[in-house]
């Protein structure tokens, strides 16, 4: 993931689709179909992207993206064609994925990008402005976002967890933070990630550059908390109890949990 990565996104499929969270709303999903698009696309290439190890996506405002998939077979040469053909053909284009070696590394060359097998379980696709910056990664040249410019970000999330994520704020998106507290419009970065081991637990951290920014930021939000959370029904008072507010340094940390019996609640409203 090169340095230029103002987001990174990383999903953790696995940990996904084994949770009894996913388990509870799959149905739901898997009617969507985008879902069911995305699935067929690997499935119809026999792969099983439900047990991929790893996918990791990086961008920036100018639309330029990474997106690394790690799991069993993606990066072996007919695997990879028959994906990148998919995904082609889901965008409209026409179907051209050969693959050829540049600089001693496989590679699929297509219309705005090109696409790296990494390795027999590992593919990584760029656009065009950073495929080279990508290849020099994938040779150990330089170093990625994450273990340079992103790397005190990364360290505050869990990698490990079904979902995480980090970013840069822009400033016009900062000042949609107003909408929550007029303090929030000065948030720089937030980094957080989604645990569902056990129900579902949310950990958000962001970023104000200054303690006094933090500490007014997070007393406001927990007014504002204050002030609703009594309009909560009854049968989610243990969500409401887990909810944690505070300011660590120059951050705000954000913490809240939901047991699968929440969740099924949650669930059973929506549906009525």
């Amino acid at each position: 993931m090169p340095d230029e990565a103002e987001f990174v996104v990383g999903l953790n499929p696995k940990s996904i689709t084994e949770s009894e969270a996913y388990k509870k709303f799959a149905t739901d999903l898997e009617k969507e179909d985008d879902f069911k698009e995305a699935m067929s696309a690997f499935e119809e290439c026999d792969l099983k992207p439900t047990e991929f190890d790893a996918i990791v996506i990086g961008a920036n405002q100018a639309e330029e993206f990474v997106a690394v998939i790690v799991g069993e077979g993606i990066g072996e040469d007919d695997n990879a064609s028959c994906v990148i053909k998919k995904i082609q053909k889901m965008s409209g284009e026409e179907e051209a994925a050969e693959v050829t070696k540049e600089d001693g590394k496989k590679v699929i060359q297509f219309t705005d990008g090109r696409a790296y097998l990494v390795n027999k379980n590992m593919l990584a696709l760029s656009t065009t402005a950073w495929e080279d910056k990508v290849g020099e990664l994938i040779d150990g040249k330089g170093t990625p976002a994450v273990e340079n410019s992103k790397k005190d970000l990364f360290g505050k999330v869990d990698s490990k967890a079904a979902v995480w994520f980090i970013a840069e704020v822009p400033a016009e998106l900062a000042g949609m933070a107003a909408m929550a507290a007029p303090e929030a419009t000065e948030v720089k970065t937030v980094a957080g990630s989604v645990d569902l081991s056990k129900g579902a637990a949310v950990n958000f951290v962001a970023g104000f550059g200054a303690e006094d920014k933090a500490k007014a930021t997070a007393d406001k939000v927990q007014e504002m908390f204050d002030g609703i959370k009594g309009e909560v029904p009854e049968q989610f008072a243990a969500v409401v109890e887990s909810v944690k507010i505070e300011a660590s340094g120059s951050d705000v940390k954000f913490a809240v949990s939901a047991s699968m019996d929440d969740l099924t609640a949650a669930k059973d409203m929506a549906d009525m």
